[in-house]
């Protein structure tokens, strides 16, 4: 990801996570207030001066836990408290960061936390758990300490907004986003409390599980948009620069669109072999994965015009087996009109692909810095007349349609980035052919 989105994505969870965790507690800073106290300094006329330290505290908490989580030492009943004196500076000087010293109840429930004397021991106890080596899974393991450290409630105030803070914390040292606890779930998150004090965790991890999804979702959200403003920003530019060239505006929606899926074709291979290089797995040596790139030139897109011409190789190689497969570029044919374009199509053909290959990118015709691209299953590619056997000849025969619509077994998928399509024919020829 860009460096711009990654920021964009830390401030949105930052003001997120500071809103609702406080308003959990009954903070009544909204969640517009909350980020004009974060980002321009400022307090809310009518609202208490304790609201606007409550929300300057969390987010800073939240920026301490981001270098503990980027931190090698092991996590501690040191850092609890720690991260406690943030979230109650200025607020509760003589408590923030130290238990308490008296006993107390938790309102709305019959759970009775151990008394203030017992605290001391109980923290020391959770502090080896957290610092110890744990076979379960992180979410199991965030799930576990956040209802821990509640039943404990070792602090006189901001017990919740510490055990969220931690939960996160073992959630980011395991390479997850912040999760958003949202106070529209304060009394779902309440009961599933209840019921860990019971020793039943099933609602708290259920409940840490759909947190996570939903920051990976709005990772996922940005990542998609990355993938069409990135390539719109160079095809704009490109097509400006072009302008004052007088080149031809159609020859270079062609070029554009072949070297983004080139550029993204061996990108894609180059991280999949830096990743297992970095696993340090004896049988990397054995696999090799490559996209050897063809430049495309003006004389290109002419011959293209009438016959395919290669603009691009892959080549594999894995202990399963070896395999080579070639981008090409071909004119466009009368009965492709339901891509909606007249531009030459890129195709991807592989050396011995079996004929009952499940759904695969098939073709793509660039649309502006996007493709319309066309993915099918095997008789979707003998229909599509990418493979010249009798039964495929036949098969084509067969699945005629109007030429305004695709074949049967050909799905089309319209406004689709060059990284989606590069990941999915990699995706494919591992799955597939390679492993």
């Amino acid at each position: 990801m860009q460096p711009a989105a990654i920021a964009n994505l830390r401030h949105w969870f930052r003001i997120h996570h500071t809103y609702h965790s406080n308003a959990i507690e009954g903070n009544r800073l909204t969640l517009p207030e909350t980020r004009a106290v974060l980002e321009d300094g400022i307090t809310i006329v009518g609202k208490p001066l304790k609201d606007h330290l409550e929300a300057v505290n969390l987010a800073q908490a939240l920026d301490f836990i981001e270098e503990l989580a980027r931190a090698e030492t092991p996590l501690g009943e040191r850092e609890v408290r720690d991260i406690h004196a943030i979230v109650l500076r200025s607020i509760d000087v003589d408590n923030a960061g130290n238990y308490r010293r008296i006993n107390v109840r938790i309102g709305g429930t019959d759970y009775v936390p151990p008394t203030a004397l017992a605290v001391p021991e109980r923290m020391e106890e959770l502090g080896r758990w957290l610092a110890s080596d744990k076979p379960e899974h992180p979410l199991v393991v965030a799930a576990i300490a956040h209802a821990w450290f509640e039943t404990l409630h070792p602090f006189i105030d901001g017990n919740g907004r510490t055990g969220r803070l931690l939960a996160n914390l073992i959630l980011m040292r395991h390479g997850y986003p912040v999760t958003v606890l949202r106070v529209e779930e304060r009394a779902r998150y309440y009961t599933a409390l209840d019921q860990s004090h019971t020793g039943d965790l099933t609602p708290m991890v259920e409940l840490t599980l759909e947190t996570v999804e939903r920051s990976l979702a709005e990772y996922e959200r940005v990542v998609q948009e990355v993938e069409v403003r990135e390539p719109a920003i160079e095809y704009l530019a490109e097509r400006l620069a072009a302008a004052r060239e007088g080149s031809n505006p159609e020859f270079l929606a062609w070029k554009y669109g072949v070297e983004v899926l080139q550029n993204n074709l061996a990108e894609t291979a180059e991280r999949i072999r830096t990743r297992l290089e970095e696993s340090a797995d004896e049988h990397v040596s054995a696999i090799e994965l490559t996209f050897i790139s063809v430049p495309v030139t003006e004389g290109d897109w002419r011959q293209a015009q009438s016959k395919p011409v290669g603009v691009g190789q892959i080549i594999a190689r894995s202990p399963r087996a070896n395999l080579m497969g070639w981008l090409l570029t071909r004119p466009l044919r009368d009965e492709w009109r339901w891509l909606g374009s007249m531009l030459p199509v890129i195709t991807l053909e592989v050396e011995g692909e079996p004929v009952d290959v499940p759904e695969r990118f098939a073709l793509a015709v660039p649309e502006r810095h996007l493709f319309t691209a066309a993915y099918a299953t095997g008789a979707g590619i003998d229909a599509l007349g990418l493979r010249t056997t009798v039964e495929a000849l036949r098969a084509r025969v067969s699945a005629r349609r109007t030429p305004d619509q695709p074949p049967l077994g050909v799905t089309v998928r319209r406004e689709t980035s060059a990284l989606k399509i590069a990941t999915d024919i990699w995706t494919y020829l591992v799955e597939r052919h390679l492993s």
